[in-house]
């Protein structure tokens, strides 16, 4: 056979691998989607467990926890970039100080900033005191040198025992997505249809062109 019949061949079995390569990495990540979205799913069956319970168990990533003291707004920090309904805004961050003294990181939700980054903080303090439930997470990345160690829980939207009125707080934020699996399986599907059309689109295309040269 010429090279000029078997190189596109070869070309087409490489272009397929890769693509078989790129669509099961594709699967991989969706079944790290599911795993994800079934330790969250898990996570929010539980009833809430109390802060100080919760940081001393060390509890996993997305547990519910109860946390009840005074806010100690002198030392809350803003967390930039962050977008509610394709606005920008920034997240509240403020130390709450339980009954027991000890600190845990509170998001108290998002506000809305012009450029991602500055806000009067204290137009959004709340009352002195907070009762409220959220869900355990990992630190956010411009945290993690500065508040390295500490608990931070987000706290959940329409989770607030005291009464509020709306407009006077940070927007409160929703339950992190657990049935949302993303869009991996369309892609490996993709990568698979691109595989199928290199491996048997190139044979046919190389068998015409060589029947037209005989």
């Amino acid at each position: 056979m010429p090279a000029r019949s078997w190189l596109p061949l070869l070309a087409a079995v490489i272009i397929a691998a890769v693509c078989i390569r790129l669509g099961l990495w594709q699967l991989d990540r969706l079944d790290q989607r599911q795993e994800r979205n079934a330790t969250i799913a898990a996570a929010f069956r539980e009833n809430p467990i109390s802060a100080e319970l919760a940081m001393r168990d060390s509890v996993a990533r997305f547990r519910r926890v109860s946390v009840s003291g005074r806010w100690e707004y002198a030392r809350e920090t803003t967390v930039g970039g962050r977008t509610r309904n394709g606005s920008p805004g920034v997240h509240i961050v403020t130390p709450l100080i339980l009954e027991n003294e000890t600190e845990v990181l509170v998001n108290r939700g998002w506000v809305y900033s012009p450029d991602a980054r500055t806000i009067d903080l204290p137009r959004w303090h709340e009352e002195a005191r907070a009762q409220l439930v959220g869900y355990v997470d990992e630190l956010p990345t411009s945290l993690r040198e500065s508040r390295a160690g500490s608990m931070y829980v987000v706290a959940l939207a329409d989770s607030t025992l005291a009464p509020s009125t709306v407009g006077d707080r940070p927007a409160r934020l929703q339950a992190p997505a657990f049935t949302d699996e993303g869009p991996h399986l369309n892609y490996a599907v993709q990568w698979f249809s691109f595989a199928a059309i290199a491996l048997i689109g190139t044979p046919l295309v190389v068998r015409r062109q060589r029947r037209r040269r005989e």
